[in-house]
């Protein structure tokens, strides 16, 4: 039991880390565009708020 929960533990963490080296080399290539999705992520969640 334990080796199995280890081992799913590693590949969350193991996904979490490409997930986030992948999204951060996005968002250099493609600045413009993070920024732009990032805006409208706002306006969906003030939207919602209001």
């Amino acid at each position: 039991m334990r080796e199995m929960v280890k081992r799913i533990v590693l590949v969350i963490f193991v996904l979490l880390v490409l997930t986030a080296i992948s999204g951060f080399f996005y968002m250099q290539k493609n600045p413009l565009e993070g920024k732009s999705s990032v805006k409208k992520t706002l306006n969906l969640s003030g939207n919602h708020s209001k």
